[in-house]
C-alpha cells in the first residue's frame, strides 16, 4: 500500500510534538503517527476530528492575538492619560474655576421671575437675608404665615417681604392656595366670600387665616349658629343679632350679610382681623 504524509504539529500539555499525516487507500481514514515513532503502535482518526482540532488550534491563535493587541492599546491609552494627567497639574485652573463658580452661584440666585401675589407658609420655615443657606437666618415663619412675595430666583427661592424687609424663603414651603378653605359646600363659599372683601377694608389677603380662625372658634362659618344663653347668633356671634339689620332684613339666615357687618364690626373695633383674633386668643372673646 502507498502512504502520503504530510507535517503538522499539535500542543498538548508536554509541549509541542510533530506528527505525520499518512493517508490510506481509504479516504476516510487517516493515519496519525509521531515521528519518533513512526513504526510504531498506529492511531486512525476520522477526517471530521482531525478539521476540528486545526480549528481549535486556528481559533487559539486568534484569541492569543486579539489579547495581546488588546493589551498593547489599553497600555498606550494609559500611558497617554498620565501624560495629559501630568500636564493638566503643572497648569493651575483653580483662579478660572473659581471664577465660574462665583459667577454660577450669582446667576442662580438671581430674580428669574418677579411676582405680586400672596401667598402663605405651608410649615414652620426659616427666612434667610438671602437666597441660600449660606446666609444667615433671620427668624422663623409660623405655618400658614401670610406673606407678600415679590420674586423667585433661579434656585427656587422666593422673595419676600416681612416688615417692609425683604428676605428669602424656599419656595417649596410656600403656596399661593389660600389656607384652611378646604371646605366644600357653604362653608367654604362663605370663606371665599370674606376673602373677596378683605380688600375693602384695606387689608392682604394674609388677614383671611387669622379671620378663618376666629370665626371657626366662634360658629364653624354657620349662619344659624345660635348661643342660648347669651342670644349671640350667626357667623360672626353678634349680640344682640338684630346689629346686623343694618347690612340686610335677611341677616338672621343670610351667611354673606352676617359676614359683611362682622368684618365692619372687627374693622371698627380692632382694626384688623389679625388683632381681633389675638384679643380672642388672651381673652376668649372678641
Amino acid at each position: 500500500m502507498n502512504y502520503f504524509c504530510e507535517f503538522f504539529g499539535l500542543r498538548n500539555n508536554n509541549g509541542p510534538k510533530r506528527y505525520f499525516i499518512v493517508r490510506t487507500g481509504q479516504e476516510d481514514n487517516l493515519l496519525i503517527c509521531h515521528d519518533q515513532n513512526i513504526l510504531g503502535k498506529k492511531k486512525y482518526l476520522k477526517k471530521s476530528v482531525l478539521i476540528a482540532i486545526i480549528c481549535a488550534e486556528v481559533v487559539a491563535v486568534a484569541v492569543s492575538c486579539y489579547a495581546i493587541y488588546y493589551l498593547s492599546w489599553r497600555n498606550i491609552s494609559d500611558r497617554r492619560c498620565a501624560v495629559l494627567s501630568a500636564e493638566m497639574k503643572e497648569f493651575d485652573t483653580s483662579p478660572i474655576t473659581a471664577k465660574v463658580r462665583k459667577c454660577y452661584i450669582k446667576a442662580m440666585k438671581s430674580i428669574k421671575e418677579v411676582r405680586d401675589e400672596t401667598v402663605w407658609t405651608t410649615d414652620a420655615v426659616y427666612f434667610r437675608t438671602g437666597p441660600g443657606k449660606s446666609h444667615d437666618i433671620v427668624g422663623t415663619f409660623g405655618m400658614y404665615t401670610g406673606l407678600k412675595r415679590t420674586g423667585v430666583t433661579y434656585n427656587h427661592w422666593s422673595r419676600v417681604l416681612y416688615n417692609d424687609t425683604e428676605y428669602f424663603v424656599r419656595s417649596k414651603y410656600l403656596t399661593t392656595d389660600t389656607p384652611l378653605i378646604t371646605e366644600g359646600g357653604a362653608k367654604g363659599e362663605y370663606q371665599r366670600f370674606a376673602l373677596s372683601q378683605l380688600e375693602n377694608y384695606g387689608w392682604s389677603d394674609t388677614e383671611i387665616v387669622p379671620l378663618i380662625q376666629l370665626w371657626n372658634r366662634e360658629s364653624g362659618w354657620n349662619p344659624n349658629s345660635h348661643n342660648r344663653s347669651s342670644g349671640a347668633h350667626g357667623i360672626p356671634q353678634a349680640l344682640p343679632a338684630s346689629k346686623m339689620a343694618a347690612f340686610g332684613s335677611d341677616y338672621y339666615t343670610n351667611g354673606n350679610t352676617q359676614i359683611l357687618w362682622g368684618l365692619n364690626y372687627i374693622a371698627n373695633r380692632y382694626g384688623s382681623p389679625s388683632a381681633a383674633w389675638a384679643h380672642f386668643c388672651s381673652s376668649g372673646w372678641y
